[in-house]
């Protein structure tokens, strides 16, 4: 499972942030588009450094050498850079909206977020229809990196993404949506373990 944060930053952020990866988070993806150089900074120091090597980025790439991160994300905006970090050890990632995407992607790609799957919990009106018997055949396709499923994944569908042969999920409004809607790190904490948990 993987968790990308909310693009604006949201109180004690670093607080959930920490207890995720304490309940066994692998991936965390850094996503803040508007955010400053020092306020990516500013998060990712208040993030045990334990974790560091777990942390995906979206932007301000040049963090990269002042943490130990696990890697880069790249955008629409961003991915003709991808050739200019070839040679950097690090994950790279990238996000596809259609099938055919998935037939050209780089080599140096290590996970392909294909989105969004459902209709999107974080964004209204966000969704697209899949035939998902077309969407099985092409998964079960031998490739050189990972496809994410990513954009309205619940408790309710979860089971599905498994069985459409996703190698992995991302969530992002069904964490963060009960938190900006005041629920308790103790509450958030325990959403976040019925995915974890469920099979």
């Amino acid at each position: 499972m993987i968790l990308i944060t909310e693009p604006d930053f949201i109180p004690d952020e670093e607080k959930f942030i920490n207890a995720f990866f304490n309940e066994g988070l692998e991936i965390l993806y850094l996503r803040k588009p508007e955010a400053t150089a020092l306020q990516m900074h500013e998060l990712i120091s208040k993030i045990d450094e334990k974790f560091h090597s777990k942390i995906m980025i979206h932007s301000h790439y040049e963090l990269l050498d002042t943490f130990q991160l696990r890697g880069l994300h790249f955008t629409e905006k961003s991915k003709e850079q991808i050739r200019s970090y070839e040679k950097i050890k690090c994950e790279k990632s990238l996000a596809v909206h259609e099938l055919s995407d998935l037939k050209c992607v780089d080599n140096s790609i290590d996970y392909v977020f294909l989105s969004p799957l459902f209709t999107s919990v974080s964004k209204v009106g966000y969704s697209k229809q899949w035939n998902f018997g077309l969407l099985k055949a092409e998964l079960s396709s031998h490739r050189n990196f990972k496809v994410i499923a990513l954009g309205g994944i619940t408790l309710d569908n979860v089971k599905l993404v498994r069985k459409i042969g996703f190698d992995d999920f991302a969530l992002l409004g069904s964490i963060w949506e009960p938190v900006k809607a005041g629920h308790s790190l103790s509450e958030t904490v325990k959403n976040f373990n019925r995915f974890q948990n469920e099979k």
